[in-house]
């Protein structure tokens, strides 16, 4: 779960600015930014939502930097830190561990069409845990990975912007992976005034021979989860664009059904 929760923040992040276009040669894109997700009930296997007799709670808090550094006018360096604080409790024991996830680095490679309102996108990022699972709660899998993902990003009306992305991660370290798959749509437009508006949708499929389940969300393997967002902005100047967002658990499978809300920053330099 707390992977769905972290791919679900990148992907909002790298999507809101101005869809997934390149920042351009010798520029830099930083976005600082603060998140929260709350869950208090699951979705079994069957996808049915259940509460827990020990009043089961997970509490995710993150504070994330997400960059993007172009290193020609087509290829960029992108990276993400998060700093996170989870807290898994019960009516009999609670669990709260803060410290680096899962960071990743890699490249993002734009193809921009003829007359440059639509870019094809390729990423490739590794994912490397900076934590050991030594004591509950576990920050993630405590394994390497990889994330290969593609998107096409276009301007389908005037003054704005979609972007639809497939991305495949796998996980090393474990023969049981786990392989996952996400779908990702997002589309937004910038309104009067400079204010921004944007709507997401998110589908995460993981998948691996490891079925069991746990109330500790971080550990669990094979799990489908679905969720929307929404996320509003004010551009205050050519470089600075702070947003707020919401998004909420529509459906899922041994995952966390949930709520969360983030606040974050694109700041352009120069």
């Amino acid at each position: 779960m707390k992977k769905s929760i972290f791919f679900l923040i990148l992907i909002c992040l790298s999507n809101m600015a101005k869809a997934d276009w390149p920042v351009g040669k010798k520029r830099l894109m930083i976005t600082p930014s603060f998140s929260y997700f709350y869950t208090s009930r699951v979705f079994d296997s069957t996808g049915k939502i259940r509460g827990s007799a020990n009043g089961d709670q997970f509490i995710a808090k993150t504070l994330g930097i997400y960059g993007i550094a172009g290193m020609s006018r087509r290829l960029d360096l992108v990276f993400n830190i998060p700093i996170s604080n989870i807290t898994a409790k019960n009516i009999y024991v609670k669990e709260t561990k803060t410290g680096i996830g899962d960071a990743m680095l890699g490249f993002a490679y734009h193809t921009p069409s003829n007359n440059l309102k639509s870019f094809f996108t390729m990423k490739a990022l590794v994912i490397l845990p900076v934590y050991s699972n030594v004591s509950a709660p576990y920050m993630g899998y405590g394994s390497k990975g990889a994330r290969v993902a593609a998107n096409y990003s276009f301007s389908p009306k005037k003054r704005s912007f979609a972007v639809i992305e497939g991305a495949y991660v796998r996980y090393f370290d474990d023969k049981d992976g786990p392989n996952q798959y996400s779908l990702d749509l997002t589309y937004g437009k910038e309104l009067s005034n400079g204010f921004l508006l944007s709507f997401s949708y998110n589908h995460l499929s993981s998948v691996s021979d490891n079925k069991s389940f746990s109330t500790n969300l971080n550990i669990n393997k094979d799990f489908m989860v679905g969720k929307v967002s929404c996320a509003f902005g004010k551009k205050v100047s050519r470089t600075i664009t702070p947003y707020i967002q919401t998004f909420y658990t529509l459906y899922g499978r041994n995952a966390g059904q949930g709520f969360g809300g983030s606040l974050f920053v694109a700041l352009k330099i120069p």
